[in-house]
C-alpha cells in the first residue's frame, strides 16, 4: 500500500510539474509576442510623426535605421504612388487606418498627411525552442498522467478486492456462522485488518457462547427452588390466593422454560397487542395490589393495539415498570397504568404517588441503581421500546410520583416523525430509583 501511495504521488507530481512548467514557457512565449507588437507600434508612431513632416525618399529611410522594425525590414512607407522599406501589402489595398492578417503575422498601418505607414508584427515562429519545449512537457505530463493511471488502476483491483472481503466479513460478525476472514490478502495492511477482525469475530463468538452458557445454567439453578415452590403451592388447599400463587408459579416455570430452550429468532416478524398483553399481566399485579392496600387504576384503548414485539418481550416490560413501583415505593402508595394510541404512536404510561426519581440519567443507565437494585428494569424498557422506533420518558406524573411513558410505533402505521433520532427525554423528578 505504501509503494502504491508513493508511486501515485511521483506520478502525479511529475505530471503536475510537467504542466506547469509547460504553462509558464506558453506564457514566456505569449509574453515576448506581446512585447514585440507594443515595440512594433512605438516604431510605427516614430515613422508616422517622421513621414507627416517630409517624403523625401533618404529621411524616410533614414528614419527607418533608426528602429529595430526599420533594421529588420518590417517598416514601410507609401508615398506618392510609391513605397519606401518592405512592404508586406500591396499599395492598392492600402485604406488607412486598419489591421489585415497575412501569412507570417500582422500588418499595422497608419495614415501619415497624403502618406501611410505600415509595420510587419511576425506571429511566434511554431518551430521555436520555447515552442519546442512547452509542447515536450505537456508531452511529459500527459505521459506521466497516463502511467500513474494504469498503475493506480492495475495496483487498486487487489485492494477493492480485499476491502470487499473484509466488508462482507465484518457485515457477518454476529450471524450465526460468519465467514472465515484468514485468507491470504493481497496487501499487508489488508492482512492485518482481516487479522483483527478474525479476533474480533472470535472474541464475539466466545462472548455469545458464556452469555448463554450463563442463562442456561442461571435457568437450571432456578429450576429446583421453583420445583419447591410448586410442590408447597399444592399444599396451601384451594382460594383466590392460592390460585393466584399458583398461577404466577406457572408463569415464572414459562418464563425459566423460555430461558433454558433460548429465545427464537424472530426476523422482524414479532407482533403482539399491548392492550391484551397489559390486560393479562394486570390481572396477576391488580392482585397482589390488593394485598398491598395500593389503588391502582387499568385505562386502555380498544383492542387491539398492534406493535412490532414479541409478546414476552412487552411482557417483561409491563412486569419491570410495575415491579418497580412496588419494590421502591411503600405499601399504599397509588399506582394508574394507560394505554393511550394517537397518531400512529401506542403508549404505555406507569405512573405512580411515590418520591419520583431524583437522577433519570443513572435510572435509565444500565446496571445502576441508587436503591439496591439490578439497573436492569427500566434499560429493559427502553431497549424494547427502541426495537419498535419509539422512545422512552421519564416525566412528572399527575399523582405526584414518577411517570414512565414508552412510546411504541404502532405496527403498520405511517409515522410523520420518523425521522426523529430515538432518544428519551429525562425531566426533573423526585426521588425514586430503579
Amino acid at each position: 500500500m505504501r509503494h502504491l501511495v508513493l508511486r501515485l504521488i511521483l506520478a502525479t507530481a511529475a505530471a503536475a510539474v510537467a504542466a506547469v512548467t509547460a504553462t509558464a514557457v506558453l506564457v514566456h512565449v505569449l509574453g515576448e509576442h506581446d512585447r514585440l507588437r507594443g515595440a512594433s507600434e512605438a516604431d510605427l508612431a516614430a515613422l508616422v510623426s517622421l513621414a507627416e513632416i517630409t517624403s523625401d525618399r533618404e529621411a524616410l529611410l533614414l528614419g527607418m535605421a533608426r528602429t529595430a522594425a526599420g533594421r529588420e525590414g518590417r517598416l514601410a512607407v507609401h508615398v506618392d504612388g510609391g513605397t519606401v522599406g518592405s512592404s508586406r501589402l500591396a499599395p492598392a489595398i492600402v485604406s488607412p487606418p486598419a489591421e489585415l492578417g497575412v501569412p507570417g503575422g500582422r500588418v499595422l498601418f497608419r495614415p501619415a498627411g497624403s502618406a501611410t505607414v505600415e509595420v510587419f508584427v511576425p506571429d511566434p515562429a511554431p518551430g521555436t525552442a520555447a515552442s519546442g519545449l512547452g509542447a515536450l512537457l505537456l508531452g511529459i505530463g500527459a505521459a506521466a498522467a497516463g502511467v500513474g493511471a494504469v498503475v493506480a488502476a492495475r495496483r487498486m483491483r487487489p485492494v477493492v478486492a480485499d476491502l470487499a472481503d473484509l466488508t462482507a466479513g465484518a457485515d457477518a460478525i454476529g450471524h450465526e456462522d460468519p465467514p472465515s476472514m484468514t485468507g491470504a490478502m493481497h496487501l499487508p495492511e489488508t492482512s492485518a485488518l482481516a487479522a483483527a477482525l478474525a479476533a474480533a469475530t472470535t472474541r464475539f463468538a466466545e462472548a455469545r457462547s458464556l452469555e448463554r452458557k450463563i442463562a442456561a445454567d442461571l435457568s437450571h439453578r432456578l429450576r429446583t427452588p421453583l420445583t419447591a415452590l410448586v410442590l408447597d403451592a399444592s399444599a396451601i388447599g384451594d382460594g383466590p390466593a392460592a390460585e393466584r400463587v399458583r398461577k404466577t408459579i406457572a408463569s415464572l416455570d414459562s418464563d425459566v422454560d423460555s430461558l433454558i430452550r433460548g429465545a427464537p429468532a424472530t426476523d422482524g416478524q414479532a407482533h403482539c397487542d399491548v392492550v391484551e398483553v397489559v390486560q393479562r399481566r394486570m390481572a396477576v399485579w391488580s392482585a397482589l395490589a390488593q394485598l398491598r392496600h395500593r389503588p391502582c387504576v387499568l385505562r386502555t384503548v380498544e383492542s387491539p393495539a398492534p406493535v412490532a414485539l414479541d409478546e414476552s418481550d412487552l411482557a417483561a416490560v409491563v412486569d419491570a415498570l410495575l415491579g418497580n413501583v412496588f419494590r421502591y415505593t411503600p405499601d399504599g402508595t397509588a399506582c394508574a397504568v394507560a394505554v393511550v394510541r394517537h397518531a400512529g404512536w401506542i403508549s404505555l404510561v406507569v405512573d405512580d404517588a411515590g418520591p419520583g426519581v431524583t437522577h433519570p440519567a443513572n435510572a435509565l443507565r444500565r446496571g445502576t441503581s441508587m436503591a439496591g437494585g439490578t439497573g436492569l428494569g427500566l434499560d429493559i424498557a427502553r431497549d424494547a421500546v427502541e426495537a419498535t422506533g419509539g422512545t422512552i420518558h421519564v416525566e412528572r406524573a399527575a399523582l405526584g410520583g414518577a411517570r414512565i411513558r414508552l412510546r411504541f410505533a404502532e405496527a403498520g402505521a405511517s409515522h410523520d416523525d420518523a425521522h426523529e433520532p430515538r432518544a428519551w427525554r429525562m425531566s426533573r423528578l423526585g426521588a425514586r430509583e430503579s
